[in-house]
């Protein structure tokens, strides 16, 4: 119930944003599941500070909402959260694994579902277009 007024909230925020993305993506990415696969990532990778490993699923979820190249995801766990080069560039290989996985499993199930139906186009009457004629502006010459 709590998190559901939290997202209630974050929808009268950022209305733009929430009629960009996909139900199916925000619904992934707020899911207990992709939660918990995030902190079991980086748990098994040696991060175990709570701050860490929140950072590290704010930041994927970034990636995964399009916000933020998974190319750069390494170096933002790195700089972002002070994690071993090492540890940054294994959590964001295999976050990427899961965010790829993701997506293609998001898509898959995007083209699955039956296309909504488009609402049907109102014709607007239109006037008819005036022929062109020879262009007779001239300047003053003084």
């Amino acid at each position: 119930m709590a998190q559901e007024s939290k997202i209630q909230k974050l929808k009268e925020e950022n209305p733009e944003f929430f009629r960009k993305t996909p139900p199916e993506v925000i619904d992934f990415v707020l899911s207990d599941e992709t939660s918990e696969k995030i902190a079991e990532i980086a748990v098994k990778n040696g991060v175990s500070g709570e701050e860490q490993v929140e950072g590290i699923a704010f930041r994927v979820s970034w990636v995964l909402l399009g916000k933020l190249p998974s190319g750069n995801l390494a170096m933002t766990l790195e700089l972002g959260l002070k994690l071993m080069p090492e540890i940054a560039k294994k959590v964001a290989d295999e976050a990427n694994e899961f965010i790829s996985s993701a997506m293609v499993r998001l898509k898959s199930e995007e083209i699955a579902q039956p296309e909504k139906e488009l609402p049907k186009k109102t014709t607007v009457e239109e006037k008819p277009k005036r022929p062109s004629s020879k262009d007779v502006y001239r300047e003053k010459i003084e």
